[in-house]
C-alpha cells in the first residue's frame, strides 16, 4: 500500500511510527506502537477510555528539518484523531470500524520542530461494546497534513504514509486479582479488522507471532505499561502452551499452526481468508496460559497481510496470568 496521493504535496509534516524514524515507517517492523499518540483515561490509565468523563489524547507532529515542500497557500496544518476498538486495519469511511473524534487547525511548524496537541474526548455512557467509542482498550489513528489538502476518505494508507500514525496495544491480565490458580483454558482478546479495498475481494492472512525477544523500542513501550499492571512479574522467557486465532465466520479457513516454533522461527499462528470489498470482521485471539508462571507476560504481535505480502494493520497484545 502506497502513501495517500492526496497528501504527497506536503513533504514536511510527519508523525513517527517508531521513535526517531523521522517519518520513514518500516512496514516490516512494529509500526503500530507510535510514540506520537497517547490516550489516558482518568481512571483506567494509558490506552484505555473511561465513559462519561474527559479522556485526554496527546498527539505529536513534526516537521522535516530542511528540503521539504508545502503546497501553495498553506497557512496552517490540519490534525485529525480517530478511535476504534482493538483492531488491525481501520477504515475512515466505516463507522463500525473507526470513529472520527475531532479535527483541529495548528500553526505551521518551524523546520525541524515538533508540537504536541491535546485532544479532550468524552466517550458516551452506555455505548455497546461494538461501538468504537465504548470503554476499555482503544486503538487510535492520527493524521496531520497541510490545510489546503484533503486526504483520501476511504483509506488511512498505514503504515506507509508519513502523515499517519497508529497506536494499538492491549494489556490483558487473566485469572483475576489474587487468583489462587493459573487460568485454565484461554485468555482472550476480541479484535476487529476490515478489507481496506472497497472495490475488490482480497486474499488476506491474519497472523499472530509470539515475541520472546522484543527489540528495545517494543520492550520500552511494553514495560512502561506493565509496571502499573497489578500482578506483573517479568516478561515470559518461555512460550505459552498454545495460542490461536478463532474466526467464527470462516469455518473452512486455511490454518498454518507454527506455535511450537523451532527451526521455522518465532512461534506463530496464521489463518488465510478472503475478505469481500470493505468487509468488516471480528475474530478472537486466544492463548492458553495454564502452564505459565503467575505474572509472566507474553507479547503477541497480530497483523493483517494483504496483496503483495504487505502488512496493512497491526496490534500488540500482552497477556499475563495473575
Amino acid at each position: 500500500m502506497a502513501s495517500d496521493p492526496a497528501l504527497v504535496n506536503d513533504s514536511c509534516t510527519y508523525m513517527e511510527a517508531v521513535s526517531g524514524d523521522g517519518g520513514v515507517h518500516d512496514a516490516a517492523g512494529v509500526w503500530w506502537l507510535s510514540p506520537d499518540i497517547q490516550l489516558t483515561g482518568p481512571m483506567s490509565g494509558a490506552d484505555k477510555a473511561d465513559p462519561g468523563v474527559n479522556n485526554t489524547v496527546d498527539v505529536k507532529l513534526h516537521s522535516t528539518a530542511a528540503n521539504c515542500n508545502l503546497p501553495p497557500g498553506t497557512e496552517s496544518l490540519s490534525l485529525e484523531l480517530w478511535v476504534a476498538n482493538p483492531s488491525l486495519v481501520m477504515a475512515p469511511n466505516n463507522a463500525a470500524s473507526t470513529v472520527h473524534i475531532d479535527s483541529i487547525g495548528m500553526q505551521l511548524l518551524l523546520n525541524g520542530g515538533s508540537e504536541t496537541y491535546q485532544f479532550h474526548w468524552t466517550p458516551p455512557l452506555g455505548a455497546p461494546a461494538s461501538d468504537p467509542q465504548s470503554s476499555g482498550h482503544k486503538c487510535l489513528i492520527a493524521r496531520a497534513y497541510a490545510d489546503p489538502l484533503i486526504p483520501n476518505a476511504m483509506s488511512f494508507f498505514a503504515p506507509d504514509d508519513r502523515h499517519v500514525a497508529q497506536h494499538n496495544i492491549c494489556i490483558v491480565p487473566c485469572g483475576g486479582p489474587g487468583a489462587a490458580k493459573r487460568p485454565a483454558g484461554g485468555c482472550t482478546q476480541d479484535v476487529t479488522t476490515v478489507n481496506p479495498d472497497v472495490k475488490k475481494p482480497q486474499k488476506t492472512r491474519l497472523r499472530a507471532v509470539l515475541d520472546l525477544k522484543p527489540n528495545e523500542f517494543v520492550r520500552d513501550v511494553v514495560l512502561r505499561r506493565l509496571k502499573t499492571t497489578k500482578g506483573f512479574g517479568r516478561l515470559a522467557p518461555e512460550p505459552p502452551r498454545r495460542f490461536e486465532i478463532r474466526l467464527r465466520d470462516f469455518p473452512k479457513a486455511r490454518v498454518i499452526d507454527r506455535t511450537k516454533g523451532g527451526k521455522q522461527g518465532a512461534p506463530s499462528y496464521e489463518v488465510e481468508i478472503v475478505l469481500e470489498p470493505a468487509q468488516l470482521v471480528e475474530f478472537r485471539f486466544v492463548a492458553d496460559l495454564s502452564g505459565s508462571k503467575l505474572g509472566d507476560a507474553h507479547i503477541f504481535h497480530l497483523t493483517q497481510v494483504g496483496a503483495g505480502n504487505h502488512v496493512q494493520g497491526g496490534l500488540t497484545v500482552i497477556m499475563l496470568p495473575v
